[in-house]
């Protein structure tokens, strides 16, 4: 009886607790980030203070790296294949203002899309350590 017991008490417990959910599945997947990417990469491009940067950068191309390398960050199964920062974004000068314009950006893109404030400021936090990878003074 004692097993029988112990057996159910196991099996309750597994059947309740359910594994959390990463950021990635939280926020609906690769389709929720593409569509992130895809309105603010429509928004960046059009800015005169840093459209510029992308001239050359074709937006398709843009918005799946993107994507993939925010899927990765966040706990999904992507893997991102571009460039490191350091090596794209060598020579560019880009400064503390223009990334933070662009940081707006996606943030305006998360809340468009519906994301909760904790969700957009988990990735933020996951993005914030590549500030340092791409601002140059």
């Amino acid at each position: 009886m004692k097993y029988l017991i112990l057996v159910f008490l196991c099996l309750s417990v597994t059947a309740c607790s359910s594994p959390s959910k990463s950021l990635y599945q939280d926020i609906g997947g690769k389709e929720t980030l593409s569509n992130i990417f895809g309105l603010a990469i429509t928004r960046i491009y059009n800015d005169p203070k840093i459209g510029h940067y992308f001239k050359e950068v074709p937006k398709r191309h843009l918005r799946m790296q993107l994507t993939n390398q925010v899927c990765e960050l966040i706990g999904g199964p992507c893997k991102y294949d571009g460039e490191k920062m350091t090596t794209s974004h060598k020579g560019l000068n880009i400064t503390d203002a223009e990334f933070f314009l662009l940081v707006e950006y996606v943030q305006s893109a998360m809340r468009d899309i519906g994301l909760t404030a904790q969700q957009e400021n988990l990735i933020l936090q996951k993005l914030a350590p590549l500030k340092s990878q791409i601002v140059y003074r």
